[in-house]
């Protein structure tokens, strides 16, 4: 094997990817990341460089990377540490999407009473809402 496909083989750009490969004990490489701009992507890309395999052997880094890209991966090796961690990586992403979709709520309190109001709401709403406060 190459440098250069051991390299990339054992590298991502992912970072939920590169703290998920840490936490199975894929220690990081001697240069363990490098931030590339200009390169047609907007803002900063940081590549993250891993050693071939766990500390203690038992994980290959670009076997882990693949089972990462499978989406079936995970409920075929339900039992395997890396699933664990896939999956409560992924499961933080879909949460932290449906927070960014998601509508604020302002907490407006009058006279000891409290009202939850979108703050998207329309001005008819808004209206009715204090009215009752």
């Amino acid at each position: 094997m190459n440098a250069i496909t051991h390299l990339s083989s054992t590298a991502t750009s992912n970072t939920a990817l590169a703290a998920a490969l840490s936490a199975v004990g894929i220690p990081l490489a001697e240069k363990p990341l490098v931030r590339v701009v200009g390169d047609g992507i907007r803002g900063e890309r940081v590549i993250w460089f891993f050693e071939p395999q766990s500390a203690c052997g038992k994980y290959l880094t670009s076997e882990l990377i693949a089972a990462w890209s499978d989406n079936g991966w995970h409920i075929a090796n339900p039992e395997h540490p890396f699933a664990y961690i896939k999956a409560a990586l992924m499961n933080r992403e879909s949460l932290v999407t449906k927070i960014k979709q998601d509508v604020p709520l302002a907490c407006i309190s009058r006279r000891g009473k409290f009202a939850f109001l979108p703050l998207n709401a329309s001005p008819q709403t808004e209206d009715l809402f204090l009215r009752y406060l």
